[in-house]
């Protein structure tokens, strides 16, 4: 890609370097974040990897992952360039935005809601962002040891669900098949990573799919988690993942949506597409985005009224 090279010449030029990504880490954002972070300290690099939110407990088997830092408001950080990874908007990046002021930034990333905010931006629809600086370090000559392919490898069946998502091209199976090679196993992956849940999750997966509603005339599977709900099973809002995957499997739906009150007057929503519907724009309604058939958003609206909304727009 013709912005490779000059990203590759800013960030030899550069001495100290942090890596940010975006609030609720996923396996993209830790996997393309780590990856990267891993390739150019072996080339020199001084770099830290900083994040708002701590990663996800089911991403525990990647090492240096006590690496990673959480941003503190009251510390002074020493670096001439940010580098963020996975994040579409400046905004999602939360606390770690405030890094950005007054640095170069270089912004890697594939989803197409993506606002270019960087002064260099590597932006392109692809199956991940993992897959992104998996292309950049083998632009760079950098090799991939097994701690880096590991956490790429995390990233890609993040974001293409073990690559059953229209995402997935032949060189993402190439990409794949290259980390195997290093010696990734990827049934511990996916076993981990996807398979091994807690019981509050289980239990809010449950409830999700027992009491979730369905609107028949616009194809919508629809749930909302309260707060109360959450706290009544001990459940963090890292057990509501996969959640609105796991509604969009009803065989009459077209689009699912899981609406989570991460705290009074704020929900999170989430949103799949099985076809045609273009779910990034329903959510750039709510100042949200990401993919046509993956998207998300933060809203102040009560739960019902964003419902509304959505039902009016399909």
């Amino acid at each position: 890609m013709r912005e490779f090279l000059e990203i590759r010449d800013k960030i030899l030029e550069s001495d100290n370097i942090v890596v940010v990504s975006h609030v609720n880490p996923d396996g993209d954002a830790i996997g393309s974040g780590l990856a990267l972070t891993l390739g150019l300290r072996k080339i020199g690099k001084k770099v830290r990897f900083i994040l708002q939110d701590k990663y996800p407990d089911n991403i525990s088997y990647l090492k240096d992952l006590k690496s990673i830092e959480q941003y503190d408001e009251t510390k002074e950080y020493d670096f001439n360039l940010v580098i963020c990874v996975d994040g579409a908007t400046d905004d999602r990046l939360g606390a770690t935005k405030a890094l950005l002021k007054n640095r170069f930034v270089i912004n890697f990333d594939h989803h197409i809601s993506n606002t270019m905010y960087g002064d260099l931006n590597c932006v392109t629809e692809i199956s991940s962002t993992s897959e992104l600086i998996y292309k950049f370090l083998k632009f760079c000559g950098i090799e991939i040891d097994i701690d880096m392919a590991e956490a790429l490898y995390t990233g890609l069946v993040n974001d293409t669900g073990n690559f059953t998502h229209n995402n997935v091209t032949t060189e993402t199976f190439e990409m794949a098949s290259e980390l195997k090679r290093v010696g990734v196993d990827n049934s511990k992956i996916v076993r981990e990573f996807f398979n091994t849940k807690t019981l509050a999750a289980i239990k809010l997966l449950g409830k999700a799919m027992y009491d979730m509603e369905y609107s028949e005339e616009k194809k919508l599977v629809y749930y909302f988690m309260s707060r109360a709900e959450l706290d009544r099973f001990n459940g963090r809002k890292e057990d509501t993942e996969g959640i609105v995957e796991r509604l969009i499997a009803l065989k009459e739906a077209e689009v699912s949506l899981f609406l989570r009150e991460d705290k009074v007057g704020v929900i999170k929503g989430s949103m799949r597409s099985k076809h045609d519907v273009d779910v990034n724009e329903i959510a750039s309604i709510f100042n949200g985005g990401g993919h046509r058939k993956a998207a998300g958003f933060t809203s102040e609206l009560p739960a019902e009224e964003i419902i509304k909304i959505v039902l009016e727009k399909l």
